[in-house]
């Protein structure tokens, strides 16, 4: 009878000794890192999240669940493994020998620009018996900024020509037939006027020219993210700035000298190099809030109205235009060489309450964008 109790005794200390030496021993030498595949991306890519444990001594760790939290606007497949809320929480499990090393690969989708940050994980292990969890929180570093999504150039055409009848000649959004640049093959959309005939005969296959692209004007690209209405509307504000976006690329493709300047959470100003610009602004723009703006939007335009010149075509991007806004605007006119008003109105939100009204000097530069 003595001899159950003394086995049972003994039992419960080998137990206690391996589980404090496991308690005490498992996170040396063992280590989690999260990174993901690239630091950039764009809204609609995928992309993985590479999670690596390395465990560098001899004991084995049989269970070890890593936990963190991400945004929900990042999209992990088998999202079975985590819970979503405001936020996505990950939770995987695996299985880690002496000096070894295992890596995941964890494909998600943006969905959203953003800037987003993985700062801390949680490792949860068990003892042998799995009965004793064991909680060690780390440090990690992971941090990848999406970018917003590009308008394609067939839906913009509309708006570029829009823009090219304002200044046929001084900013040119097309080709400028006066530039030859060089030949190509001739294709069905081309002009037969375009067809290079020397070329064509040396070469023995239809060629056309080819031209370079000419703009002398500046132009000064403003984003207002005040919101129409009382409450904010998100489609509008990203389409508003989807738009700023698309205008910064073909601009910036094209050599366009361009000033860009925003009103969100803060004040944004770029200008300089186009080339450097379009990184600076992806950024910007990734990473801009409009929940707090810091101003409306007649302020902002009046803020900028001296440091306009008389030459700029200023592209102002705006959902808000009740009257207050559209004064800003004819001062702007008073000042400058030419105005073109791009009003988003994905649904018609507050299209009867924030234009139903305007004078003829508005009407000829708004053009109302149905995105």
């Amino acid at each position: 009878m003595i001899v159950l109790p003394a086995f049972a005794l003994t039992l419960v200390l080998i137990y206690l000794v391996i589980t404090g030496h496991y308690q005490k021993h498992w996170m040396e030498d063992f280590n989690v890192t999260l990174r993901f595949s690239e630091e950039q991306a764009g809204v609609g890519d995928s992309l993985f999240l590479y999670e690596t444990a390395v465990n560098k001594k001899k004991m084995n760790l049989p269970a070890v669940c890593v936990k963190f939290g991400t945004s929900k606007h990042l999209a992990f497949e088998g999202q079975e493994s985590g819970t979503v809320s405001d936020h996505f929480y990950r939770n995987d499990v695996m299985s880690v020998d002496g000096f070894q090393k295992v890596r995941r690969k964890l494909r998600f989708t943006c969905k959203k620009r953003g800037l987003y940050r993985i700062e801390e994980a949680e490792l949860v292990s068990y003892d042998m018996f799995f009965v004793t969890p064991f909680v060690h929180r780390i440090s990690v570093e992971a941090k990848i900024c999406v970018y917003p999504s590009l308008i394609s150039v067939e839906r913009l055409i509309p708006l570029f020509r829009s823009l090219n009848g304002n200044l046929p000649t001084r900013v040119p959004l097309f080709e400028d037939s006066f530039a030859y640049a060089g030949v190509r093959e001739y294709t069905s959309q081309d002009s037969m006027r375009r067809i290079h005939w020397k070329a064509s005969a040396r070469m023995g296959s239809w060629q056309v020219r080819t031209t370079e692209y000419v703009a002398s004007t500046p132009v000064v690209i403003m984003l207002n993210l005040e919101s129409p209405g009382v409450f904010t509307q998100e489609d509008l504000m990203e389409e508003s700035i989807r738009l700023a976006y698309s205008f910064l690329y073909y601009f910036s493709v094209h050599g366009v000298t361009t000033r860009f300047v925003a009103a969100g959470n803060e004040k944004i100003r770029l200008e300089g190099d186009t080339r450097q610009q379009i990184s600076s602004a992806r950024y910007a723009l990734a990473t801009i809030a409009y929940d707090h703006v810091c101003c409306r939007g007649e302020e902002f335009v009046e803020r900028e109205l001296p440091g306009l010149h008389a030459g700029d075509h200023v592209i102002l991007i705006s959902a808000a235009g009740k009257k207050p806004m559209q004064q800003a605007v004819e001062s702007m006119i008073q000042r400058v060489e030419q105005v073109t008003w791009v009003a988003p109105l994905l649904s018609g939100y507050g299209e009867d309450n924030e234009f139903r009204e305007v004078s003829p000097a508005i009407e000829r530069c708004l053009v109302k964008w149905g995105g």
